[in-house]
């Protein structure tokens, strides 16, 4: 029976499993998981107690999995709670079915909902199954890999990453457990050739292979390479343990090397498992970010827990707009989604004129040059989107790039965006109140794409209606839809709630749940105006994020937003802001200038609690010197210009390496004085003195590169001693009088007087440097052999650590 490579394949399983902690929350779902690894070595094994063909074997591993599953999610419905039943297996689909459409409503991680959770425990026990399958009935634990390296993989596929560290962690237990798999096996193979051969020898050999020992004879301690002569080599055979322990080492070796030269070498690129980019030292590196993805990419963005810097931009304007994406002007009872684009190529860096803005509309210009973060990749097969500000009249950018004529999204099959830096000019409409009132009616191409609305939403008509009454133009309309969103502390702003897949799931926001994040927001206040016969659109981008002083603004990964975008012809799309913004909401959202005139909110309202004037912002707040400029001066203590960011410069690279050399040249002769002063302290009486001076004499000797091996005796290493190293009378009656002291404590009934032992250590140790020469001094000093040599011998072990497993599993039989 192949027990223990059953159990290690199981092991391997587990550890691999662990990469998918990214796309989850909590920890149930390792547990599970591990359950079901377990369920499946269980089954495999006993399935292996006959000559069972491997079709047999794999039905018997599925059906045990599905009991297993059965257990977990569908017990009511099972036959005793374990036996599945039709009523179980309609359950169990059912949950599959949910978790599969959860899976793409939901941006990683992922909460644990029972459909996910089914998902993920099935699929580990099939991989469970799988790698038990090869690696232990048809022997093959190198093919093996393939289903561990496709755990591993899953997470990758997604656009969540994982941080330097769980990524290096993550990849060290996935390959710690593939190569236990290998040793496992390849100790297999040799138990089955007949004599098993072990890497540690058997407790007796290895005791009768010391020399001279009575009770506690220190010197068999020295890792001396004479000292390992004598202990090699038992009766029994030869000491492999060396040959065995070097594969592990050179795999090991292998591993660290690959994962740190990329971090090292300039040019090199690293795996997307590990974040960052191979620059080199000194060279910036950071998270790999995307910019956002339709819905789902913004998802992740949001439910990032450390945000990462996207770019950094740097305008004269102390109220810039948001950074537009992608413009969605098409809904479906489901979502909102790009439209096909009518695409035209960026010539001489112009773009089209904005759909619906005359001349005779006053605007406000923004100059904006935007550099985006090293690592920043898009995510859309058509190819990278530029965030810019709407809308941008021209554009200074290098590559070939490709425009969207009706929503003047700008993207590019071919140029990368990492690290691209690039200017844009924009003109922002900046209309009155009564041009908005009075703007005709939308043009009929304008009507046909962006007027239409499924019928799933026409329940929420007479909801429209209710929250405008009163309200007698267009403009009217979407002001009071939107203070119906941000006024009365109907809605609340949370990021932990289902992402909107459906117009049920729209229709229960609004009228039930009230509680989302931008999403919902943009998604709710666009198809209502859409009710309302005003044309309408979802933008997702970013908010101008935090400013950092001197005219920048840092845009993170939190700043990702949605909003709608209402049209009004001679302006144009303008930009609303149903997000409740603030610390209690979208923290960098703030509402634009012609969306604060004060009207007056009808008593009709639904669930509309007393609004005063005070919960409205005055028009003038969004102002260079209002809200958001009374935003600035509050981060700058005063004015913008007086504005000094509270960043700390990073550590220099230099410093940090030479610290550590610092610490690795003190480390060896700090760790020597200690154990000097450790040795002493604990020696109680006169044949702890006697040891303690005896290994001090060993150590002394050990760090100056003179051999001490254990077969020798105290008095002939004190003879052979003073004779090489050429000591003076008093130094040799010293070094005789450490031996002597050894030999009492062991063997005699009475050990000697130790009153002079420790200053005749001191003696001996300045002898023996006085007479070696000034290199070796040094290095002594330094470098001391008596503590080096422990600490790679503990390396050694480290490295063999499928060693010290097999150590674990053969104690028993040895």
């Amino acid at each position: 029976m192949t027990h223990r490579l059953t159990v290690t394949a199981a092991i391997a399983t587990v550890l691999a499993s662990v990469s998918l902690y990214p796309l989850l929350s909590g920890s149930r779902w390792f547990w599970m998981g591990a359950g079901a690894a377990v369920v499946a070595g269980t089954v495999g094994t006993l399935t292996r107690r006959r000559a069972l063909p491997g079709l047999v074997a794999v039905i018997a591993s599925l059906a045990g999995l599905l009991v297993y599953l059965t257990i977990l999610f569908a017990g009511p419905e099972a036959l005793a709670r374990v036996v599945p039943t039709r009523s179980s297996l309609a359950h169990l689909w059912w949950l599959a079915r949910q978790g599969l459409a959860e899976s793409s409503n939901f941006a990683p991680p992922v909460p644990e909902r029972h459909g996910l959770l089914l998902l993920t425990v099935a699929g580990i026990g099939i991989i469970a199954a799988a790698v038990d399958l090869l690696a232990v009935r048809l022997r093959r634990p190198a093919i093996a890999g393939v289903p561990l390296l496709v755990l591993f993989c899953v997470p990758l596929t997604t656009s969540n990453h994982r941080g330097s560290f769980g990524g290096a962690v993550v990849f060290c237990l996935a390959m710690i457990g593939y190569l236990a798999l290998l040793a496992a096996d390849g100790r297999e193979r040799l138990r089955v050739w007949g004599r098993l051969v072990t890497l540690w020898q058997n407790g007796r050999e290895g005791q009768n292979g010391r020399a001279g020992q009575n009770g506690r004879d220190v010197r068999s301690r020295r890792d001396g390479p004479d000292a390992q002569d004598a202990a090699t080599g038992p009766r029994g055979g030869p000491n492999t343990k060396e040959l065995a322990a070097s594969g592990r080492r050179i795999g090991l070796a292998s591993v660290a090397l690959a994962l740190c030269v990329p971090l090292l070498v300039p040019g090199l690129k690293d795996h997307k498992a590990f974040g960052g980019h191979g620059s080199g030292l000194g060279g910036g590196s950071g998270p790999v970010v995307s910019l956002p993805n339709p819905l789902a990419q913004m998802n992740n963005d949001l439910h990032r827990s450390t945000p990462a810097k996207v770019l950094v931009m740097r305008t004269a304007t102390a109220d810039p707009q948001y950074l537009q994406v992608y413009a969605l002007d098409t809904l479906t009872s489901s979502t909102w989604s790009l439209a096909p684009t009518v695409v035209s190529v960026l010539r001489g860096g112009r773009l089209p004129a904005p759909p619906g803005l005359t001349k005779a509309m006053a605007t406000t210009t923004q100059r904006t040059t935007i550099t985006l973060a090293q690592g920043l990749a898009g995510s859309q097969p058509a190819g990278d989107f530029l965030p810019l500000p709407y809308p941008a009249q021209t554009v200074s950018v290098a590559g070939s790039w490709l425009i969207d004529r009706r929503t003047l999204m700008t993207f590019s099959p071919g140029t990368s965006l990492s690290g691209l830096t690039y200017s844009a000019t924009s003109k922002e409409p900046d209309p009155t109140a009564k041009q908005l009132e009075r703007s005709p009616a939308p043009p009929g191409a304008i009507a046909r794409e962006d007027l239409s609305v499924p019928a799933a939403f026409s329940s929420l008509t007479t909801l429209a209606r209710q929250i405008t009454r009163g309200q007698t133009s267009n403009y009217g309309r979407a002001i009071a839809l939107q203070r119906w969103f941000t006024t009365g502390g109907r809605f609340t702003y949370d990021l932990n709630v289902t992402p909107l897949s459906s117009s049920a799931g729209l229709i229960q926001f609004l009228t039930k749940t009230r509680r989302g994040y931008c999403q919902q927001f943009a998604f709710a206040m666009a198809v209502l105006a859409r009710l309302l016969d005003i044309p309408s659109r979802v933008a997702i981008g970013y908010t101008p994020g935090t400013y950092l002083g001197h005219g920048r603004w840092q845009v993170k990964t939190s700043d990702a937003h949605a909003w709608p975008e209402l049209y009004f012809q001679g302006a144009g799309w303008l930009r609303f802001e149903p997000t409740p913004a603030g610390s209690g909401g979208q923290d960098t959202a703030f509402l634009p200038t012609y969306a604060y005139p004060l009207l007056p909110v009808s008593p009709a309202s639904p669930t509309s609690g007393p609004t005063t004037a005070a919960s409205v912002p005055s028009p003038g707040a969004s102002r260079p010197g209002g809200a958001r400029g009374a935003k600035i001066q509050d981060l700058g203590g005063g004015s913008v210009s007086g504005h000094r960011p509270g960043r700390g410069s990073p550590v220099p690279v230099g410093l940090v390496i030479l610290a550590l050399l610092a610490l690795a040249l003190v480390t060896p002769r700090s760790v020597r004085a200690l154990t000097r002063r450790r040795r002493w302290l604990s020696a109680a009486d006169d044949g702890g003195r006697a040891d303690a001076a005896w290994h001090e004499l060993l150590d002394d000797l050990a760090d100056h590169r003179i051999a001490s091996p254990a077969s020798e005796s105290p008095r002939a290493l004190a003879a052979r001693v003073a004779t090489t190293v050429l000591l003076a009378p008093a130094e040799s009656d010293a070094l005789l009088r450490i031996a002597r002291a050894e030999e009492r404590a062991h063997y005699a009934a009475e050990p000697a007087a130790s009153a002079t032992l420790r200053g005749d250590v001191v003696l001996v140790r300045r002898a023996v440097s006085r007479m070696s020469g000034r290199p070796a001094r040094w290095r002594a000093w330094l470098l001391p052999a008596s503590t080096l040599t422990p600490a790679g011998t503990a390396l050694q072990h480290t490295l063999d650590v499928f060693g010290w497993m097999d150590r674990v599993t053969v104690r028993r039989r040895t």
